[in-house]
């Protein structure tokens, strides 16, 4: 608080600073607006430096219904993330990935006598339900961006651009449309680079270790904070433990997470979130950075969310202007059919992944307490 209080103390000193080389500026001539312009430039170059601890709000898996299989929630779904929502909105910043698209209309792109043609469309005004609960930023590198082709997909994006709400990480196959790689956002002085992978070839892949690094150092020599959203590994409550190597499913390759998260890190990574196993998984600091290896499904109405697969964590992390690791805090949550997360009061999900993570990292670096508190050891 200390340090703040200085550099505030400083930026006051400032102002007055440029206030009078503006007065003086202008009693000799020289034109009013430069100067006034000079002197929001130095305004903005302060505030940046001022903040020197950023919250970082990340989650799961999101599908907040399916109108394809009029599967929808009540109220439509204007409920489903009000016992979480206040987390979101105090964080600085907050992310998810949408498990799905926003869309009106599109070709299915599976068969429809398949048991497994799961295939997910919200209603359009349901981006607006992110903005609301406090998204920033929602990564669309998954298996279920592009279940209804192209179409669908560029409809995702329109709408989550009418609310409000970043995105990047799909891709066309056909190479026919242009998507986002990545999705920078301003705010409070504090830039801010967000950027999606995940293992199909509608999406920035985590396999593809050039385009990771191309767009990770790009975002960190851009931005203060860089987040990285990946979805990857095995699927169903068999994947809750980290494994090295390769993971596949279903004979797809799914990545090789351990080794993607290191290599995002070691390129300018910051905070690094995960999901698609269904499952959560561990945590881990390497080199002073954060990593989760899945968050689960945190909001899937419609979907089955018995057991392993309702743990519906947030967690929010605090990290200084370099993006190292301050602390955390697992906040625990467990889905209700149909109604989203609701308070988890015995914290289940926080001893899961204490569990997870003492079994599956090595010489772990973080403690874990039972009210979800993270810290260094």
């Amino acid at each position: 608080m200390r340090n703040i209080l200085c550099k505030s103390a400083f930026l006051t000193c400032a102002l007055l600073f440029i206030m009078c080389r503006g007065g003086n500026s202008y009693s000799k001539g020289i034109d009013s607006a430069a100067a006034n312009s000079s002197a929001a430039d130095t305004v903005a170059t302060l505030q940046r430096v001022i903040k020197d601890t950023i919250t970082v709000a990340v989650c799961g898996d999101i599908m907040m219904g399916n109108k394809f299989k009029n599967n929808l929630p009540p109220n439509d779904g204007k409920n489903i993330f009000d016992d979480v929502k206040h987390l979101f909105h105090a964080a600085d910043i907050a992310c998810g990935n949408l498990e799905g698209t926003i869309a009106s209309s599109g070709k299915p792109r599976k068969s429809l006598t398949s048991k497994f043609a799961f295939m997910f469309m919200m209603p359009p005004h349901y981006a607006h339900h992110l903005a609301d609960a406090g998204f920033d930023y929602v990564g669309l590198a998954n298996n279920h961006i592009y279940d209804f082709f192209d179409e669908a997909m560029t409809q995702t994006e329109q709408n989550l651009d009418k609310a409000g709400v970043g995105y990047s990480g799909a891709k066309d196959p056909k190479g026919q449309t242009q998507h986002k790689e990545y999705f920078i956002k301003e705010k409070e002085g504090i830039k801010y680079g967000f950027c999606a992978f995940g293992h199909e070839d509608y999406s920035l892949r985590t396999q593809d270790t050039a385009t990771v690094r191309r767009i990770v150092e790009m975002l960190n020599r851009e931005c203060d904070i860089v987040v990285v959203s990946f979805h990857g590994g095995d699927e169903g409550s068999r994947a809750r433990h980290l494994p090295y190597g390769t993971e596949y499913f279903q004979g797809d390759d799914r990545g090789n997470l351990r080794f993607f998260t290191h290599f995002a890190i070691d390129c300018g990574a910051d905070v690094i979130y995960g999901h698609g196993p269904h499952v959560v998984r561990a945590i881990e600091l390497y080199n002073n950075r954060f990593i989760a290896y899945s968050l689960g499904n945190f909001c899937t109405c419609g979907m089955g969310v018995a057991g392993y697969t309702g743990y519906a964590p947030v967690i929010t992390v605090r990290v200084n202007g370099k993006g190292e690791f301050i602390d955390g805090h697992i906040h625990s949550f467990i889905q209700q059919p149909m109604r989203g997360p609701k308070k988890d009061a015995k914290n289940i999900v926080v001893k899961e992944i204490a569990e997870l993570t003492t079994a599956d990292i090595k010489d772990s670096k973080l403690n874990i307490a039972p009210d979800g508190a993270i810290t260094k050891r």
